[in-house]
């Protein structure tokens, strides 16, 4: 596996070789160095899940109460309450990805997980700027 940083400098395969050496090197894909520390990604992990869990808690509990009293059921609570969903998605779909790979010092996905990641964040995020928009109007 090569070992090396993306500024350029000269990395190495596992095996003690140099990246540019003569002769055969080993099959595989180059994987980068970790971009922060380990320590760095341990406080990232934990600071994504925090925010996570309170995403995930506020907006079950947004829509709990809305779906429990009658009286909430206006348009102006309804805004909200579709807001509460599309950030739930996100707390759920955006956050979790993201997380795994602070837990693993790195991104662990592959191109599909990057792309879902992305879609899923993107879509959620968009869909509560579009139902601002549409119920300004």
């Amino acid at each position: 596996m090569y070992a090396g940083n993306r500024s350029g400098g000269q990395g190495s395969w596992e095996g003690g070789a140099a990246a540019g050496a003569e002769g055969p090197g080993p099959a595989g894909p180059l994987s980068p160095a970790p971009l922060f520390s380990p320590g760095t990604y341990e406080r990232l992990a934990l600071l994504l899940g925090c925010l996570g869990l309170l995403g995930v808690g506020n907006n079950l509990l947004v829509l709990v109460l809305y779906s429990k009293f009658p009286r909430l059921r206006t348009p102006t609570h309804l805004l909200l309450v579709n807001i509460s969903l599309s950030d739930l998605l996100v707390a759920l779909f955006g956050v979790t990805f993201t997380f795994v790979s602070c837990l693993r010092n790195g991104w662990v996905w592959d191109a599909v997980g990057c792309a879902w990641d992305g879609f899923s964040s993107s879509l959620c995020e968009e869909s509560s700027s579009q139902k601002c928009m549409c119920d300004a109007f």
